[in-house]
């Protein structure tokens, strides 16, 4: 900038870090950013697996893309992911049943958040291969163990953030609806939901992570069938690159589903992103 004849130097404000950091985010997006970062640990394992020459400990690349061609076209492998992905969303439906329940009756009331988050505090700290003995005692070998782990890991991410959710509701929403003459059912509805949904759908993502790690775990122990018997097979038979391909399926299966839970947060929560 000048002013009669002279350059002044104006002093660069927070407006101009950010749209700084704006730009610098929008580079790291590029596809070339990601396809570098991709090559240079394509590049760091094959060098590694030359290093340390034995196919059983690390095997190169092209070894492990192989496998994971040969087992995606098997049709068992197929089977038993979609039999890993039925588990998983039954054992999140029931953790989206208890915890969206529980955490509206406990964000709405501060009596029953004092008398549950003891119990519920002891209990989410127990981990989750803990529970693998008792489920197999409780519901034998199957889906029933697999059920319980997943919603046992679901429900305490979903329940804490619908507390959140609720309780973080400005006083004045409520105040505003009830001069218009809203209701209970219209006030939940039409404030406590919509305003909670942020907070839900993150306890969602966060619970879908979870649980399909857990539901991995679970089939390693408490099943016959499934994505994570495949893993403990291949292992088994010594078949490690089988064994790192379908761990790198399960990463992609696992993004993907990250990806549909957060365009579903986008369109349902759409006022969020409104610039």
């Amino acid at each position: 900038m000048e002013e009669n004849g002279c350059k002044i130097y104006t002093p660069l404000g927070p407006e101009f870090a950010q749209m700084k950091l704006s730009q610098g985010l929008q580079k790291l997006e590029n596809p070339a950013f990601k396809l570098i970062t991709l090559g240079a640990v394509i590049g760091i394992w094959q060098l590694a697996s030359i290093y340390y020459n034995n196919t059983l400990l690390l095997p190169p690349p092209l070894k492990t893309a192989k496998a994971l061609f040969l087992a995606v076209q098997d049709l068992s492998t197929i089977k038993n992911l979609l039999l890993t992905l039925r588990r998983l969303l039954m054992g999140l439906g029931i953790a989206l049943f208890i915890g969206l329940t529980l955490g509206f009756v406990m964000g709405y009331s501060r009596t029953l958040l004092k008398l549950i988050d003891p119990v519920v505090s002891c209990v989410r700290q127990v981990p989750m291969m803990a529970w693998v003995p008792l489920t197999i005692v409780w519901f034998g070998l199957g889906d029933g163990p697999t059920h319980f782990l997943i919603a046992m890991v679901g429900v305490f991410p979903i329940l804490l953030n619908t507390v959140a959710g609720v309780q973080s509701v400005p006083k004045s929403y409520y105040h505003a609806a009830q001069s218009m003459g809203a209701g209970p059912f219209s006030l939940f509805s039409r404030v406590t939901l919509p305003a909670s949904l942020p907070n839900i759908m993150t306890g969602v993502r966060i619970a879908l992570g979870a649980g399909w790690m857990s539901v991995i775990c679970a089939e390693f122990i408490a099943t016959s069938a499934g994505f994570g018997f495949l893993m403990v097979r291949a292992q088994t038979m010594m078949e490690t690159p089988l064994l790192i391909g379908l761990m790198m399926l399960g990463g992609v299966v696992g993004y993907s589903m990250d990806l549909l839970i957060r365009r579903i947060e986008r369109r349902i929560t759409r006022w969020r992103f409104v610039e």
